[in-house]
């Protein structure tokens, strides 16, 4: 037997004898739609703008290394089949020591600062347009403060993953309501836009779509976290396929029906498309409930590694002054999320920049060199090996060129 088979049975054995799992597969597999799936269905007609029609060939294209990068990270937590890895950064520490993880946190606190950003931006331009229906005219930036404020609700009521699963059902639930809103509407959208342009491929936006597009199945400084709660952690992959599947369907849906009802004109959030009745008004006010939803799944599992960092946890604290102390960060974490969101409104073009700058690296490039790395490229069959190496270069690729083209754009974006 192979030095990689070996592994790979004390890695299903170690995750058999796991204890202290109390979340079903369900659980799990809702917390990760319910991640994953909200903001890519408002900016995935836009995608496909950036890059026409070979935009649904990139979606499943994303998807189906975002399965197979996901399943390597969790498998890195084990990799020398006796224990667990606490999370992305040891797995970092592991396969490269100190610069390792000090490389993997500089990107997690990027991509969950931007990431946090995008909510409350998101979150702020819906409470706009919905409460302008009704003739209340505020500052945007006011909207961004309410905005944080009611995200930063539950970002401190609820101190670990376990606790959220309830909100993660509902999130979703909001989700597959979006879509078919969008689906819906745009049918009846279609006759007063026959006259809209599509591309079938648009080669300098490839870049960008790729970097969009990816940021919406970037789950992975979450998966760590999900798959630790797990009653069944044998399930994971499986878990995290129905998720991918089910985020995937309803990316297409709404990537598709929005590029074909209104073409190149359209834009991100595509409810700024949309015509306004009581479906459009629906679907945003539940977007916006997802938003709520999502951003304690995606943000505590961020908070509990600064908490970490801070010594905020059982072993050096009080019960009491660990509530205070984890308040007080949170609260301080917040405040900085809505003082960057406040300067920058361009909600596309922002999602685009973090995608490309960093998500590329987090569920693209580290998972695959972590695990040649912790794994020996030489005990890793030879069409793993070649697909690892297509999944580098598409992370790469898609980062430098991403990131290029979403600094342009934002900046055009600001300057007009």
């Amino acid at each position: 037997m192979s030095k990689y088979d070996e592994k790979t049975l004390d890695y299903e054995a170690n995750m058999e004898n796991e204890t202290g799992r109390t979340s079903s597969s369900f659980g799990a597999y809702f917390n990760i739609v319910c991640v994953i799936a909200g903001m890519g269905v408002l900016q995935m007609a836009s995608a496909f703008r950036q890059s026409g029609w070979f935009g649904a060939v990139i979606t499943v294209f994303c998807c189906l290394l975002c399965i197979y990068t996901g399943h390597l990270l969790v498998k890195c937590l084990y990799f020398d089949g006796k224990t667990r890895l606490p999370g992305y950064s040891a797995i970092g520490q592991a396969a490269f020591g100190k610069f390792g993880r000090y490389m993997v946190e500089g990107f997690l606190f990027c991509f969950y600062f931007g990431v946090a950003c995008i909510f409350i931006i998101l979150i702020s331009k819906d409470l706009s347009e919905l409460f302008e229906l009704v003739n209340i005219h505020l500052n945007l930036k006011i909207w961004t403060i309410i905005a944080a404020v009611i995200i930063w609700i539950p970002f401190v009521a609820f101190k670990a993953m376990k606790e959220v699963e309830i909100l993660a059902l509902f999130g979703t639930l909001a989700t597959a309501f979006t879509v078919v809103v969008i689906v819906v509407v745009g049918i009846m959208d279609l006759p007063k836009n026959k006259m809209q342009t599509h591309e079938f491929i648009q080669p300098s936006g490839l870049p960008i779509a790729l970097a969009s597009i990816s940021l919406s199945f970037g789950g992975s400084p979450v998966f760590p976290a999900v798959e630790k709660t797990m009653k069944r952690p044998k399930s994971w992959t499986m878990v995290l396929s129905f998720a991918m599947g089910t985020a995937l369907i309803l990316y297409i849906l709404a990537g598709v029906f929005g590029y074909l009802v209104y073409g190149n004109s359209v834009q991100s959030p595509i409810f700024t498309n949309l015509t306004k009745n009581g479906l459009t008004v629906a679907a945003m006010i539940a977007m916006t409930f997802h938003i709520m939803f999502a951003a304690p799944i995606l943000l505590i599992s961020f908070s509990l590694e600064v908490e970490k960092w801070l010594k905020i946890t059982d072993n050096y604290m009080t019960k009491s002054k660990q509530v205070v102390s984890r308040v007080c960060m949170r609260t301080a974490l917040m405040v900085v999320f809505c003082l960057i969101s406040m300067f920058v409104p361009a909600f596309g073009d922002f999602m685009s920049l973090v995608g490309a700058l960093t998500n590329c690296q987090i569920i693209f490039v580290f998972p695959v060199v972590f695990y040649l790395k912790l794994y020996g490229w030489r005990n890793i069959r030879w069409y793993e090996l070649i697909l690892c190496a297509i999944i580098i270069v598409v992370g790469m690729v898609s980062c430098v060129l991403g990131t290029i083209d979403a600094i342009k754009s934002l900046k055009a974006t600001l300057s007009g």
